[in-house]
């Protein structure tokens, strides 16, 4: 070997750098270590178990390389992530130089060579092999932070294979199942309890990247929501992995049902404002036209037209802003409850037999417009001298009267928004209690009392 240029040149490498050098020939090997050793770490073997020692470059000879073949492969083999560089030194004419080394060998140099090819082939060798380092490094870095916020994550996570069985599941979707991930692992997700069948036939459908909504059930049997965002894995769309992401969205969701809900009535009460003034404004107008000719009697009809049409907008806008809402729930007193709505209501010469003293979880002020509603309903329609009664049974209680009752006919349309029987009346306070009874989850039905009046029943209550 011939000598053009000083190691102390060379800036590719750095001390770290562990060469192995498998030279049999005893020159070329003192040779090779008075050249490297300056500037690399330099590990001088036999072939045993010194090739299972790490290293970045092993540089070796046709004896030892056909000596050592196997060992030499495997642990070429074991080196997957990386690149692990094989310069094999040797003759022209060698027998080792055939195509089955190249798939071992990395680099091959023919004796006599001069230092400076040496050299440069071997800190091109290592400086790829650096290279590959880093980007294992990297690469494992970058797997390990994505586990991490894979685990750590808000939301429950899953990996499906193109099967679509779970191969993976973070801390939260555990957390959601109630399962350990060897309980989950394998599995589909028709074979999970928390996921109805649709839902399950969702999850391993691709989405195209748009998000859907599927419903799921808690440990606690609660039905709740989720958004779905899916991906594959490659990107590529081959038959391989996917993710998914599950976000719950049960208090958007009712929250934007809750809006419907707003809007319908806001619309319903615009509706009903137009159909119920409508009457009383035509009154107002007739009467107005009267007093321009002089008729000082018509301004008392005016001012009661604009009277029950200021009656009707308060009513209908309670209807429209809390005609559903239950704000409120305690334990309450049913019979306090109505003798209080009672005194609320002008009654004159009638009379309220409450025998009702149970005790019930409900909002007091919605409930008060329950009874509110029902005793005006019975004063206009049982006279002013009529009895209203009130009392409890087993899941519920009733308001009845004395009156003319209710026809049949009329039993199934009276809780319809505008129904009244009488024509200066609002139609809409049985609508008010109907909504606010659904809204506690009860239900209420009318029919006829002992006395053959109207009675009406609020059931699917709960006493305490």
């Amino acid at each position: 070997m011939t000598t053009e240029k000083n190691a102390a040149d060379r800036t590719t490498s750095t001390e770290s750098d562990r060469v192995l050098l498998l030279i049999g020939h005893e020159q070329n090997r003192e040779l090779l270590v008075d050249l490297l050793a300056a500037s690399y770490d330099v590990v001088v073997g036999e072939g045993g178990t010194d090739v299972e020692e790490p290293f970045d470059l092993c540089i070796v000879d046709e004896t030892l390389f056909s000596r050592c073949r196997d060992r030499l492969e495997d642990r070429k083999d074991d080196e997957r992530t990386t690149f692990l560089p094989y310069l094999l030194v040797s003759s022209e004419e060698s027998s080792v130089r055939n195509p089955m080394t190249w798939q071992y060998v990395d680099e091959v140099v023919t004796t006599p060579v001069a230092k400076a090819v040496l050299t440069a082939r071997i800190d091109g060798l290592l400086e790829r092999r650096q290279l590959s380092v880093a980007l294992a490094r990297e690469k494992e870095q970058s797997e390990q932070r994505f586990r991490t916020l894979f685990e750590t994550g808000p939301d429950p996570v899953f990996v499906l294979d193109s099967g679509g069985h779970i191969r993976a599941v973070n801390e939260a979707f555990r957390t959601l199942t109630r399962l350990e991930s060897g309980d989950v692992t394998g599995k589909r997700f028709e074979e999970i309890d928390a996921f109805p069948p649709e839902t399950a036939a969702t999850l391993t459908e691709p989405h195209d990247g748009n998000p859907v909504t599927v419903s799921y059930v808690t440990p606690d049997g609660e039905t709740r929501y989720a958004e779905v965002n899916t991906a594959y894995t490659p990107e590529n769309r081959e038959p391989g992995e996917i993710i998914g992401v599950l976000r719950d969205v049960t208090e958007r969701r009712r929250h934007e049902r809750q809006l419907e809900r707003q809007n319908r009535r806001l619309d319903e009460f615009a509706s009903m404002l137009a159909h119920e003034l409508r009457n009383p404004l035509g009154i107002a107008q007739m009467y107005l036209g009267m007093a321009k000719r002089g008729e000082k009697a018509a301004f008392d009809q005016i001012t009661d037209a604009l009277d029950r049409m200021e009656t009707m907008i308060d009513t209908l806008l309670d209807l429209a802003r809390r005609g559903e809402a239950v704000d409120d729930t305690k334990q309450i007193n049913l019979g306090a409850v109505a003798e209080e709505a009672w005194r609320a209501v002008e009654t004159t010469n009638a009379t309220l037999n409450c025998a009702g003293g149970e005790s019930l979880v409900a909002d007091a002020d919605r409930l008060g417009v329950v009874f509110e509603n029902l005793f005006q309903n019975a004063v206009e329609h049982g006279g002013p001298e009529v009895v209203v009664e009130v009392d409890s049974y087993d899941d519920g209680f009733y308001v009845a009267d004395d009156g003319p009752g209710i026809d049949a006919d009329q039993q199934e349309i009276i809780f319809e928004r505008g129904y009244s029987a009488a024509d200066d009346r609002v139609g809409i306070g049985l609508t008010i209690v109907r909504r606010i009874s659904e809204a506690h989850g009860w239900r209420v039905e009318v029919g006829e009392s002992d006395t053959g009046g109207a009675r009406f029943d609020i059931s699917g209550v709960e006493f305490r």
